[in-house]
């Protein structure tokens, strides 16, 4: 299999920077999982900052046991916080989709190299 598309499965299917492992630009591989991972922690904090909130209501008894009222609870606090959390998501996104086109882009350039070093080495 050629290099660029192992690159491209992994980083479209593992993680974003797993591609870029592979094809053995670790620092390259390091930044885009580092920001993957820290938007993805940032979202994931947001959304327990909100399921928090709605369990303190239901343990003080200012949010009554009922699946409904639960239900618009968690839609209104999720209103408050939905820019934010779409900021998050797009960056995790672009991050994801720029990883898998340099991974790519950096395997069809190593793909290039070895059929030039291949074809030099079967001429001699």
């Amino acid at each position: 299999m050629k290099k660029a598309l192992s690159a491209g499965l992994l980083s479209a299917f593992v993680a974003p920077g797993s591609g870029h492992f592979y094809l053995k630009h670790k620092r390259t591989a390091l930044v885009f999982f580092s920001l993957a991972v820290v938007s993805l922690v940032l979202l994931l904090m947001q959304i327990y900052q909100v399921a928090q909130v709605i369990a303190l209501d239901i343990q003080n008894g200012t949010l009554p046991l009922d699946i409904g009222m639960i239900s618009a609870e968690i839609t209104q606090q999720t209103q408050t916080t939905i820019a934010n959390a779409n900021e998050l998501l797009y960056g995790f996104l672009l991050c994801w989709l720029v990883a898998l086109v340099d991974s790519i882009r950096l395997g069809l350039k190593q793909d290039k190299q070895d059929s030039l070093t291949a074809n030099t080495s079967s001429k001699n």
